[in-house]
């Protein structure tokens, strides 16, 4: 009986070993992934990494305001309820800036800051790897890819999950820094001819950036000072291409 006790005593901490290391070696390749992104990308160190993008509709009340303008800017056309006092042309961007001291700063993204076209330039073989990694319907549009970047957080590091959707997580994350530094907070937006995101809440920031994306999947930056919120969806609700 003394005997049994004895084996029993030390077959059962094996066996637990035994598990973990096995839970280990399973685990081991996610692990790899997993417990690094949890220790760098803490709530407390990154917050901004955890946000997603909060669904907005755009709530234009013409009556609110009083007076209209009609502004452009390359093939860019918008209305604003403030007088405008200078338009400075730029080498990346046009900035307008009104009697009222508020401000709006537009500049069409550069092909060579789009991360789809970087992609795309690494080669048709290092492109398709690529699309096995971050997924073919995630590399149709620019728009498809900042989607994905701005909707992964550190929370999707999980050892549940698959490794293959594991690995895109921390080159996503590391594009998430572009992003990271122009808001508390997005909201996403969608009218008829565009499409986008906005980072900041006008409440709390007196700047306030957006990502307005249209029909041709062309990127135009946006940068307002010191507007409302009914302001800046009265503004974009104007947005026209020509």
């Amino acid at each position: 009986m003394l005997k049994f006790i004895k084996s029993k005593k030390i077959i059962v901490p094996v066996t637990i070993l035994l598990i973990i290391l096995g839970t280990i070696s399973y685990f081991s390749d996610s692990l790899k992934i997993v417990v690094p992104t949890k220790l760098f990308y803490t709530k407390n160190k990154t917050p901004r990494s955890y946000l997603i993008p909060i669904s907005r509709i755009l709530r234009p009340v013409k009556k609110e305001f009083k007076t209209s303008y009609n502004l452009s800017c390359n093939n860019f056309r918008f209305t604003v309820p403030w007088e405008l006092r200078e338009k400075i042309e730029l080498n990346y961007s046009t900035e307008f800036i009104f009697v009222n001291k508020k401000g709006i700063s537009i500049s069409p993204q550069a092909k060579d800051d789009s991360i789809l076209k970087g992609f795309l330039e690494e080669g048709p073989s290092k492109f398709q790897e690529t699309k096995l990694l971050f997924g073919e319907e995630n590399l149709k549009s620019e728009y498809a890819l900042v989607n994905l970047i701005l909707y992964t957080t550190p929370d999707h590091a999980s050892l549940l999950k698959p490794y293959r959707d594991l690995a895109k997580i921390p080159p996503i994350l590391i594009l998430r820094n572009l992003y990271s530094h122009l808001g508390d907070v997005i909201y996403n937006f969608e009218l008829d001819n565009l499409k986008g995101f906005q980072f900041g809440d006008p409440q709390n920031t007196e700047n306030v950036y957006g990502l307005v994306f249209n029909e041709e999947d062309e990127v135009f930056r946006l940068h307002f000072i010191r507007a409302t919120q009914p302001e800046i969806d009265y503004i974009l609700s104007t947005i026209e291409f020509t």
